[in-house]
């Protein structure tokens, strides 16, 4: 059964941020809904509010988060209930050309839930980076979690999931530092 929820949302290009009730539908097939434990405020966040991404108002904010898993739909690999997990914004396909030669980074099918989470009323939300956390608990495609070490602090934890994987994965991938 969905669940409703509170979550921080962008209403529109400009407009104050907001606390809503979302409504959070049962995890479909590779879908898992995770409880967010700690979610950091990332950068990308304002301009998501600002426009800057696109203007799929309203956005759910928030991607840079760590939580435990609550419930997984079918097919979602050796992902369960209780698991530890880090939120990632790409969520790759392991078959396109450039996943099979071992460059994911670069892949070219990434994916998010297929569910939308909505407000009350029944207007879809946009969840940031497809993850949507700061919400008590959001929807989001079983590939986008990665189980961590459960005695890692959530609040440290959830910087992997954008802050980490960002700024490290360019400088190994792209700048080959």
């Amino acid at each position: 059964m969905a669940q409703e929820v509170r979550g921080v949302i962008a209403p529109g290009k400009d407009q104050p941020v907001r606390v809503e009730t979302i409504v959070v539908p049962d995890p479909g097939p590779g879908e898992a809904v995770v409880r967010v434990q700690a979610c950091g405020v990332c950068h990308t966040d304002l301009h998501y509010k600002q426009g800057g991404i696109n203007d799929e108002f309203p956005f759910l904010l928030g991607h840079e988060a760590a939580g435990v898993v609550e419930s997984v739909g079918a097919g979602a690999g050796d992902l369960a209930p209780g698991d530890f997990v880090i939120l990632n914004w790409r969520a790759v396909c392991g078959e396109c050309r450039a996943c099979r030669r071992g460059r994911p980074q670069y892949c070219f099918d990434t994916h998010n839930a297929r569910q939308k989470m909505t407000l009350k009323d029944g207007t879809e939300l946009s969840p940031a980076l497809g993850i949507g956390a700061f919400a008590e608990k959001t929807l989001i495609a079983a590939g986008q979690c990665t189980k961590v070490d459960p005695s890692v602090s959530p609040a440290v934890a959830g910087l992997l999931g954008c802050g980490v994987m960002a700024g490290i994965g360019a400088a190994i991938n792209t700048g080959a530092v």
